[in-house]
């Protein structure tokens, strides 16, 4: 039996700065930022961004500014 692992995933932080360490932290375990950071307001975890697996994966502009 063949079993996929997901290759995107949200992640969420209650603020900016704890959003993006967590990025540094996820992009180690080859987790790469494929979308802007967007604030939900009445969300637990307002900042989220949505992450995909893979060498190369991210935006190249985005991951500069992060």
């Amino acid at each position: 039996m063949i079993t996929k692992k997901p290759n995107k995933k949200i992640i969420g932080a209650k603020t900016r700065a704890a959003l993006e360490k967590q990025i540094k932290v996820e992009e180690r375990g080859r987790w790469y930022p494929i979308s802007d950071i967007k604030f939900f307001e009445y969300e637990a975890r307002p900042y989220q961004v949505l992450l995909r697996f893979g060498k190369g994966a991210g935006n190249n502009e985005l991951n500069k500014t992060i």
